[in-house]
């Protein structure tokens, strides 16, 4: 398959997407790029510079890139997260880490904390025994007594931690295993927003497979517009964020890594308490507006697993805004779809749930 179709493919899959095409961003004098990196699709485009000086920037970017794709890759035996998983087998002890992992580490131990375990970053073996990891897509739920005897264990085993200087990490013994890949995706967009700003950029906007931070302004001087995936219609989408510098936006959604078996989906965000994808109150996707790309990212994926209700109070507890769209009669394949959300986030963008083409 084409590189061209690939991106195609994976910007439809995707939670948010930028609006206005490629075409017209061209004949504006603005530099795009899109390429393949962490396992998917990462569009960036840069407004007011020269050509040549937004392509050293971006090739910057998409270097940074793939360093976090190797220090984060659990399945890298060099990688950074790999040494901490083998340290909680091999009985566990304390590990320093760079500033990277530890500003990963700081943002998934602390939505961990605060969202009562809607969030854990130590799931890998229950991603690994569902087959979420792998390149091949799932296709059949594990066994049950395994997948039960797994959660209990990770339930009762003792959390990582991070001293207080953030130079190193406590690592119990029997821990489970880290896998921040979804929310290393957050701080890839953190670190590409700092390193444009570093190198002169004023106006640009990163998209990593939907989640988005931006600098300046886009086109007429403009807040740049993304629109939020509708979770059942691919063609479509729920509204338009205007994105402005500062806000960092995340969409975590049961269509993005997912199979269908007797009717009922199965999809990559765990519950850490039942060990199943999450299903509580129905919820399709969750779209979070934060300070930084890392904690919309994270608190994402937590308020996805603790439902509309608690998802949209854990939320407000954390002064990030945040849309929660849920199967209103439980039926998540068919039935009427509704939302819950934080009244700013209403002030940002009202849903339109019948859906709308992506243009």
């Amino acid at each position: 398959m084409r590189l061209g179709l690939i991106l195609a493919v994976v910007l439809v899959a995707v939670g948010i997407r930028t609006l206005g095409g490629l075409g017209a961003d061209r004949q504006a004098g603005s530099y795009v790029h899109d390429s393949f990196v962490m396992g998917t699709v990462l569009n960036i485009k840069v407004r007011g510079a020269s050509r040549e000086s937004a392509r050293q920037a971006v090739g910057v970017v998409e270097a940074e890139a793939e360093r976090l794709h190797v220090l984060f890759d659990p399945h890298d035996e060099n990688s950074a997260i790999s040494l901490l998983n083998r340290t909680a087998a091999g009985g566990g002890g304390t590990v320093p880490v760079g500033r990277d992992v530890a500003r990963v580490l700081a943002a998934a131990i602390a939505v961990r904390n605060s969202s009562g375990r809607g969030f854990d970053p130590a799931l890998g073996p229950l991603i690994d025994l569902w087959g979420f990891s792998d390149e091949s897509p799932a296709s059949e739920i594990p066994d049950t007594l395994q997948l039960a005897r797994l959660t209990a264990e990770l339930a009762a085993a003792g959390r990582i931690e991070l001293s207080p200087d953030s130079a190193t990490v406590l690592v119990p013994s029997g821990a489970g295993a880290l896998d921040v890949g979804g929310i290393a995706k957050g701080y890839a967009v953190d670190r590409a927003i700092e390193i444009l700003d570093s190198l002169g950029i004023e106006n640009a906007l990163v998209n990593l497979g939907g989640e988005i931070g931006v600098l300046g302004v886009g086109s007429n001087g403009r807040d740049w517009r993304v629109g939020v995936q509708h979770p059942r219609l691919a063609a479509s989408h729920l509204g338009v964020v205007s994105q402005r510098e500062g806000m960092f936006v995340a969409t975590s959604g049961d269509y993005e890594r997912f199979f269908i078996l007797d009717g009922h989906r199965y999809h990559h965000i765990l519950n850490p308490e039942s060990g199943f994808p999450a299903s509580g109150g129905a919820v399709m996707s969750t779209t979070v507006i934060a300070s930084s790309c890392l904690l919309a990212d994270a608190m994402a994926t937590a308020a996805f697993v603790l439902g509309p209700a608690g998802g949209i109070r854990f939320l407000e507890s954390q002064g990030a805004q945040g849309l929660i769209v849920y199967a209103s009669d439980g039926d998540r394949e068919n039935g009427e779809i509704t939302y819950s959300a934080t009244s700013g986030f209403l002030s940002i963008m009202q849903p339109e749930l019948d859906g709308r083409p992506i243009y």
